[in-house]
């Protein structure tokens, strides 16, 4: 058994893991709730954005927006910038790889998602960091939208959140756009406009993607975080497991030091009894 010096210093950094990984789980668990909380705002602002498309679209008798050049073709895949989130990228990664398009040119977001497509020999031809916070969701989604506006075709792949701290990784084809993308909207007065029908089915088909990967990129934001939760409450229990074994070796440590210091008494006091 270890010396006690070595167990107590064990059980110090051990503590002070504890208290990192306790840490790391608390800003998890924040993350994760924030990004739930933007769930309904970005699904209204889609929402609207399609139905605005579908009520120009009926004025100019159901014609799709045009697409960009027929070579361009995007997949998009939503990955985790920052480690400790288990199979996360892997599970990912390895969706794309198994349903990518002939053709299709990948972009990933996150440093971490990035080097799964590399190491899985993937190409990629761009790539974006992964926000950690709800804030830098509108900045990285207008990012990623300006290089969808030339592409003909584009998905997004990325976890969608489920109750309970889950996901199941998701491909969402965003282009072309429906010809129609709500079907009450054909039904509703012609909206007022003022400028040509063309520019401003443009903007707001530019607006749609936006919308779309801004949805992505919440729901890839909350699912990573909750699997960054869950890996940190799996380590948060392990060193809870170590750590009460090296207690028990601790006691054990000291109580055999008692033990032997008894011996010494009882060894001494009988030597000077004989005496």
């Amino acid at each position: 058994m270890e010396q006690l010096p070595k167990i107590e210093a064990r059980i110090e950094s051990l503590g002070e893991l504890d208290d990192l990984v306790g840490a790391l789980r608390s800003m998890s668990a924040s993350h994760a709730r924030a990004a739930q909380a933007a769930f309904q705002a970005t699904r209204s602002y889609c929402r609207i954005i399609e139905r605005a498309i579908g009520s120009l679209a009926a004025m100019a008798n159901g014609a799709a927006v045009s697409g960009g050049a027929e070579n361009d073709r995007v997949l998009i895949a939503v990955g985790s910038e920052h480690g400790f989130v288990g199979g996360f990228n892997q599970q990912l990664i390895d969706r794309v790889r198994s349903q990518m398009e002939e053709g299709e040119a990948l972009i990933v977001v996150g440093r971490r998602g990035e080097a799964r497509a590399r190491e899985v020999g993937l190409a990629v031809e761009r790539s974006f960091p992964m926000t950690s916070n709800v804030a830098g969701i509108t900045p990285l989604a207008r990012r990623i939208s300006a290089r969808l506006t030339e592409a003909s075709s584009a998905r997004i792949a990325f976890a969608r959140y489920r109750q309970g701290a889950a996901y199941d990784v998701t491909i969402k084809r965003v282009l072309p756009l429906k010809r129609s993308l709500t079907g009450s909207a054909a039904k509703d007065a012609a909206p007022l406009h003022h400028l040509p029908l063309a520019r401003l089915m443009q903007g707001l088909a530019s607006e749609y993607l936006f919308a779309e990967v801004a949805d992505a990129l919440v729901e890839s934001l909350a699912s990573e975080n909750a699997a960054r939760l869950r890996t940190m409450e799996a380590a948060s229990r392990n060193i809870e497991d170590k750590l009460d074994k090296l207690r028990r070796d601790e006691r054990a440590v000291r109580q055999e030091e008692i033990t032997s210091d008894l011996l010494d008494v009882v060894t001494g006091v009988a030597a000077v009894i004989e005496d």
